[in-house]
């Protein structure tokens, strides 16, 4: 899928997570816009190499583990950062599982950028062998569009449980 097309799904997804998680709409959203933007340009940047002119996907970032890292990273890092920056901003009872929250948001971030990219013909690297669940273009419009709608959908869905 195109990277625009990752990064809506990514953050209707993590929005309605983080909400029902029980964060708040206004922690939620901010979370899911970093942990959107950031995992999926990584998972992006760091995982393509250009092989005979044309450019493909490799399995340091395009494998569950590799995946789950970059978000399990992009969620950790900047919380403890903001933990440690701020004392007392959150009680001492409730900074770990804020932490534990978090982390695990970006895990899934990581992991629905595989999902989409799974129904991809490039597919992702499962036990070291591509796989695809379907094979469609990952410039297909109306795929692309489905997708985003379909965040698009679970940003809507986050933000009326919220009210």
């Amino acid at each position: 899928m195109m990277r625009i097309t990752h990064v809506v799904f990514t953050f209707g997804l993590i929005a309605l997570a983080a909400e029902r998680l029980g964060l708040g709409i206004a922690y939620a959203l901010p979370a899911a816009l970093w942990l959107a933007a950031v995992v999926n340009y990584v998972i992006d940047a760091v995982g393509h190499e250009v092989r005979n002119g044309r450019r493909r996907r490799t399995a340091a970032t395009h494998s569950l583990t590799g995946a789950a890292a970059v978000g399990a990273v992009a969620g950790f890092a900047p919380t403890l950062a903001i933990l440690l920056a701020v004392p007392g901003a959150v009680s001492i009872y409730y900074g770990p599982l804020l932490l534990l929250e978090v982390t695990a948001l970006g895990v899934m971030a990581g992991l629905s950028h595989l999902l989409l990219d799974a129904l991809s013909e490039g597919g992702i690297y499962y036990r070291g062998r591509r796989w695809a669940i379907a094979h469609w273009r990952y410039d297909d419009g109306a795929v692309n569009g489905l997708f985003a709608l379909l965040g698009i959908l679970m940003f809507a869905a986050a933000l009326l449980s919220a009210v």
